[in-house]
């Protein structure tokens, strides 16, 4: 699709939409997606003029598939909407332990938004999901669970970030474990704030399956770690 053919789309649907989402429309946002499992990074990333209930039905059409089918996935749900995009462009990674811990550490511990903004800088609104667990040395294991969403603030052309994630570690043999959860958001002043935070006990398991996706569908009105376990363990 040429560009010619994306402004005259975005033009055609405008008036469908609220002002404020109109804007979005003129502005044609960047979009970035990743998906970060136990081996690999899955980024997906495209320019096009989505409302939140298309960008939410994004997320559901990914939401029972593979991690590596999630780049096909989002590309027919544009095209069988007959959603006007550019530049999109998929890829996958390989994902190293430390390099999982490392944006884990950053998500859930940086105090201001500056190095969230380095990161995901190439992209109006982001998503992530990071599902990572490594065994090591004596039967120890460590991991984490993140989930990230940026949208922009229309009103003051900055962004929102959502976050809820967990680092863990945990010894196979004895059952010992430790984790560190938070749900954070970034406030006017650029500080990043945990909503809640809890150590010691695991809020999410260590083992077993962690609905990650349906976290991220509902990140807009969750605030306590109990709403969390009830929407990622069914």
């Amino acid at each position: 699709m040429n560009q010619k053919t994306f402004n005259k789309n975005i033009s055609s649907t405008q008036a469908t939409y609220a002002p404020e989402k109109a804007m979005l429309y003129n502005r044609g946002l960047s979009y970035r997606f990743e998906i970060m499992d136990d081996g690999n990074i899955y980024s997906i990333s495209f320019n096009a003029g989505l409302t939140q209930e298309e960008t939410k039905k994004i997320l559901e059409s990914i939401q029972n598939c593979l991690y590596e089918k999630a780049a096909g996935c989002i590309q027919i749900y544009l095209e069988q909407n007959n959603i006007a995009y550019t530049g999109f462009v998929a890829s996958r990674k390989p994902l190293s332990h430390s390099r999982a811990m490392k944006l884990a550490e950053m998500f859930l511990h940086s105090e201001t938004c500056i190095s969230l903004d380095n990161y995901t800088s190439n992209a109006d609104i982001y998503y992530a999901i990071i599902d990572h667990q490594q065994s090591g040395n004596k039967c120890n294991c460590e991991g984490c669970y993140i989930v990230v969403q940026k949208t922009p603030v229309l009103s003051k052309c900055q962004h929102k970030y959502s976050i809820i994630g967990q680092t863990f570690s945990c010894n196979e043999t004895n059952s010992d474990e430790y984790g560190y959860f938070a749900i954070r958001v970034n406030k006017d002043n650029g500080l990043v704030n945990n909503i809640t935070m809890s150590s010691g006990e695991p809020v999410l398991p260590s083992f077993g399956c962690v609905d990650m996706m349906d976290i991220l569908l509902n990140i807009d009105s969750i605030q306590t770690a109990e709403q969390v376990v009830k929407i990622a363990l069914k």
